[in-house]
């Protein structure tokens, strides 16, 4: 083809030719050499900038050739405009192909991590949007948030649209139907959408993971999962679903987990020790604060939980249930102090051990729990329900955790450590509609036997001893024979006694026989039942030989039921016992020979009245029931046989070990039939009472010094039963009020 040079048009034709191939040579060769034309800044670049910057460094150091053909060149070729391209094989193009595929996808990823943490905060924020009292305002600002979490949520997965838009149409609708206010449509759109959130991430971590052959959790593992994860702690809980930017407060626990599930690989260690130990920061910097609730669940907490907390210059305070020293102190005043020994206390994950693996997987069949233990004063707590097939049968109930916690737990556990279903000993119990309050687990030590100085209580017994033999030789000071055959014996410096050795044994004898039978019954109680008591204490009191000999429970009744039964036994049997003895005693005193009536003992009239049922018998059985006895003068001393002073003192310690007072026999009945709190208020009624009968009565020396002495030395209630919510039935409590009335 002949070109015409001399014309002006084909001069510029032929100039524009040439400068652009020289362009396009030169674009080439920087290409090939590593040099782009323009370089772009890689800092201050958002996502979208930085993905579009690799693109274009892809295309310039690949041929546009390349990307329009399917198969790869088996051999150089030439660039279609420049003749100085240089030849790719096929393992540069398909590491090239590769690389942008794998740039490509992370800056999707990026994008949508970056749209994810806007729709959080975006939820986040409507929660605050509800609190506006406007209402056109707050629709207004719900229509915003939702339209911008939609828009966010197209551009991570398209399908979310049509999930969310269906969830905020079912809100609107229950909305209009049931007159819910607009927190719940809220509610229903975010728990919609961090569901649909949810299934992006997981397509995203499967995609870059590039792993088909990854395992599913089942619904059963699922099922398991997510009660082990309830029970854990509050703060456990909350590092965990931060960890994967939830709010365990606002999502369901099934979707923490299902992430938890696929996130795994992408958790660390030292990352959740990091959140969990600024969660238990945060929780410790709000102990002793009222916090203000979370959720929906926790804001109807009773308004009388919400009231000051406890102040001792204040009557009509409340105890804080949010308060670590208020509740510890409640529960402190319902257990006994041997529940808080030192060593015999379980730790956070000995309990752990219990709530995870026994309740994880029998709690179903058991007790149900609703939520995280809560730490108490000697244990942990475990609120939750015991499931409907047990019937309500709490003895049952522990069966079924024993042998559970034999097969599951090492043996040493179930050695040192114990479960007992008790009703709730914090100031929770204040605000629940049952009286004792709600059933609760407690986790404790088994071994419950109290510190016993030996040297203390050896003491102790001493002094008892020896305040019965001088209460043995008080009977015989009114007798005047008696009196003088001593004081001559004395004179003449005889010390042979043995005749007046003969006067106080059958006394002494006696009175230790209506104890033994009181004891024996303890123990025959508790052998039956599989408990184990201490070695009586012997306790002093004034005007009577002693007060009464304290044994201590060192394990768990198996019941209330139980309990009532061992307490009840001791006093009904040393009552009979001594009953028996006074009315022999009576009998033999009227037929005492002249030569016994010269050396019987005797006691005043005033000692009788202490029993309005014993002296009635004396007067009834002596004086014909006339009242011939009992209306002398109180000093008047009445000739008795030894059986007789023994019988009333016998029929006198056992009624005043009645007396339902704390840790008395009688305070344990109080206690299995009205559970802790009603004892307790129960007992201070009567404490007070006999206060005042002591003042206006004139028997200040015996009611005194018992007061005295069972303030310092039974002033705790007994040890926790393994079932306390079942308490003694009617019979029992009838029984109680005959032993009472004596």
């Amino acid at each position: 083809m002949t070109l015409v040079t001399n014309s002006p048009f084909a001069v510029l034709t032929l100039l524009l030719f040439t400068t652009y191939f020289c362009l396009m040579m030169g674009i080439s060769n920087a290409a090939f050499h590593n040099t782009p034309p323009m370089m772009i800044t890689s800092q201050r670049m958002t996502v979208s900038q930085r993905y579009n910057h690799r693109q274009k460094q892809y295309y310039h150091h690949v041929p546009r050739s390349f990307h329009k053909t399917r198969h790869p060149y088996s051999h150089p070729r030439s660039h279609p405009i420049g003749s100085r391209l240089m030849a790719t094989d096929n393992s540069t193009v398909e590491k090239l192909q590769q690389q942008a595929n794998k740039m490509k996808l992370e800056a999707e990823k990026l994008e949508a991590e970056l749209n994810l943490e806007k729709i959080q905060k975006l939820e986040r924020a409507i929660g605050a949007v509800e609190n506006i009292p406007d209402e056109k305002k707050r629709s207004q600002k719900l229509s915003d948030i939702r339209a911008d979490i939609k828009a966010l949520a197209s551009r991570i997965d398209p399908s979310v649209l049509e999930s969310l838009e269906k969830a905020i149409v079912v809100a609107e609708e229950e909305k209009m139907n049931s007159a819910t206010s607009s927190a719940d449509s809220a509610e229903s759109s975010r728990v919609s959408t961090e569901t649909n959130l949810y299934a992006k991430r997981k397509r995203i971590v499967s995609s870059m993971n590039n792993d088909k052959d990854k395992d599913k959790i089942t619904k059963a593992e699922l099922a398991a999962a997510v009660e082990i994860y309830v029970l854990l702690p509050k703060s456990m809980r909350r590092a965990l679903a931060r960890a994967i930017d939830l709010d365990e407060n606002r999502t369901d626990p099934a979707i923490v987990v299902l992430n938890l599930f696929d996130l795994r690989d992408s958790l660390s260690d030292e990352r959740l020790q990091k959140l969990y130990m600024e969660e238990l920061s945060r929780e410790k910097e709000n102990i002793g604060k009222t916090q203000q609730p979370l959720d929906k669940a926790e804001n109807t907490v009773p308004m009388l939980q919400r009231r000051e907390p406890d102040d001792p210059f204040n009557p009509f305070s409340y105890p804080d249930a949010n308060n670590i020293r208020d509740v510890n102190t409640m529960v402190e005043n319902f257990l006994p102090r041997q529940t808080r020994k030192e060593g015999m206390v379980p730790t956070k994950e000995e309990a752990e051990m219990f709530a995870v693996q026994v309740l994880g997987k029998v709690g179903k069949k058991t007790f149900q729990p609703s939520g995280p233990m809560e730490p108490v004063s000697g244990g942990f707590l475990i609120r939750g329900k015991m499931v409907s097939q047990l019937k309500e049968d709490g003895d049952k109930l522990i069966e079924l955790l024993d042998e559970s916690i034999v097969d599951i737990l090492p043996k040493e556990w179930s050695e040192k450590y114990q479960v007992s279903y008790i009703v709730d000993p914090t100031p929770q119990m204040l605000v629940d509609d049952n009286v004792n309050g709600s059933p609760v687990l407690l986790v404790h030590g088994h071994d419950m036997s109290p510190s016993i100085n030996v040297l203390l209580t050896t003491g102790v017994s001493s002094v008892s001893l020896f305040l019965t033999f001088v209460f043995a030789l008080s009977i015989f000071g009114q007798n005047d024979t008696v009196m003088q055959r001593i004081t001559e014996a004395q004179g003449q410096q005889d010390y042979d006694l043995t005749w007046f050795n003969q006067l106080i044994t059958p006394y002494l004898v006696a009175l230790g026989i209506t104890q033994v039978c009181h004891e024996l019954s303890h123990l025959v109680v508790a052998k039956k039942d599989g408990f184990k008591i201490t070695p009586p204490t012997i306790l002093p009191l004034l005007t009577l030989p002693y007060l009464s000999f304290q044994n201590r429970i060192k394990t768990s009744p198996k019941n209330l039921s139980s309990l009532f039964n061992f307490a009840f036994a001791g006093p009904a049997v040393g009552m009979a016992v001594s009953l028996l003895l006074l009315i022999l005693g009576l009998q033999m005193t009227m037929g005492m020979t002249p030569e016994q009536v010269q050396y019987s003992p005797s006691v005043p009239v005033g000692f009788l009245k202490l029993s309005s049922l014993g002296a009635n018998i004396v007067d009834y059985i002596l004086g014909g029931g006339d009242g011939i006895i009992l209306q002398q003068d109180p000093n008047t001393p009445v000739l008795l046989h030894p059986f007789a002073i023994a019988g009333f003192s016998g029929l006198m310690i056992n009624a005043i070990d009645s007396i339902p007072l704390a840790g008395t026999d009688g305070g344990r009945m109080s206690q299995a039939l009205l559970g802790r709190p009603g004892h307790t208020a129960f007992s201070g009624l009567i404490y007070f009472g006999l206060l005042l009968y002591t003042v206006f009565s004139g028997h200040q020396d015996i009611f005194l010094s018992y007061l005295f002495v069972t303030s310092f030395t039974q002033r705790d209630l007994e040890v926790p039963a393994r079932n306390e919510v079942d308490q003694a039935g009617i019979g029992q409590a009838a029984l109680a009020l005959i032993i009472w009335s004596v």
